[in-house]
């Protein structure tokens, strides 16, 4: 391994593999990624429809008043 002699160098240098990641890690790291980001979409989706609801419901109560 070649080092620079700067602080930088050694301190980029430290705890990094020359090895790839393994491919099974990344895959598992975007279906968990994609879980959640599909669980977050379908949360909001929930929320807006209730709030929607909720809304007609005080709007109008207030103009049939």
């Amino acid at each position: 391994m070649e080092n620079s002699g700067s602080l930088t160098g050694h301190i980029l240098a430290q705890g990094w593999s020359d090895t790839p990641t393994e491919r099974s890690r990344n895959t598992r790291v975007v279906i968990v990624l994609i879980a959640a980001l599909g669980l977050l979409v379908a949360i909001s989706v929930l929320v807006v429809l209730l709030a929607s609801d909720a809304m007609d419901g005080l709007v109008g109560s207030v103009l049939n008043g």
